[in-house]
């Protein structure tokens, strides 16, 4: 991405973390389900924000949590000294550009890559394919959806991207509440 999106991003998201919260228990409950069923030994979330999603995370041994807000990871990591989390990482990392060098069990990201410009988020595909065969990707969905939703926030087609990377769409979860977010299972080749 380029430098000056980039900061421009940063700044937003510095700006909103003090106040940052997502009161969201049905849409952690549906994460917490998928992370039961899969039983992944490691995991890395991509957009950690403030580390609201750490507590589904006591029982995998390794995970690395990575946010492009160092505002948001230092209210990561006042959480994860506030509750003992020994088994949670924290890295700044820009998805557009770069990944964590490392495979992981289970990749998650929870409403991040609707903050992705369409002109980069192939590229942050194919970065987060390059940590992970199994993909939990909880993000705004609208099929018929087309134009830019907010200053900050597109609309992508998920299942046609990551298709097109090889994946396969094991399944998806529609919210039953009406609002237009879905759990999309990928995974990748096997």
């Amino acid at each position: 991405m380029s430098k000056p999106l980039l900061r421009q991003l940063q700044n937003y998201w510095n700006h909103r973390a003090p106040e940052y919260h997502v009161p969201d228990v049905f849409g952690r409950n549906v994460v917490q389900a998928y992370l039961r069923k899969l039983k992944p030994r490691s995991l890395i979330e991509v957009g950690c924000g403030s580390g609201e999603l750490f507590p589904l995370y006591k029982r995998i041994p390794h995970v690395v949590a990575v946010d492009w807000s160092s505002e948001m990871l230092e209210r990561s990591r006042r959480r994860i000294n506030r509750h003992a989390y020994p088994n949670i990482t924290l890295k700044q990392l820009d998805i557009t550009c770069e990944a964590v060098p490392e495979r992981f069990d289970v990749l998650l990201t929870r409403t991040v890559l609707m903050h992705i410009p369409p002109e980069h988020i192939f590229e942050a595909a194919v970065n987060l394919l390059s940590m992970s065969k199994q993909l939990l990707l909880f993000e705004f969905y609208q099929p018929d959806q087309v134009s830019r939703l907010a200053p900050h926030n597109w609309h992508h087609n998920y299942p046609v991207i990551f298709m097109k990377l090889g994946c396969k769409l094991m399944e998806w979860y529609d919210r039953p509440d009406g609002l237009p977010q879905v759990l999309f299972y990928f995974k990748h080749g096997d």
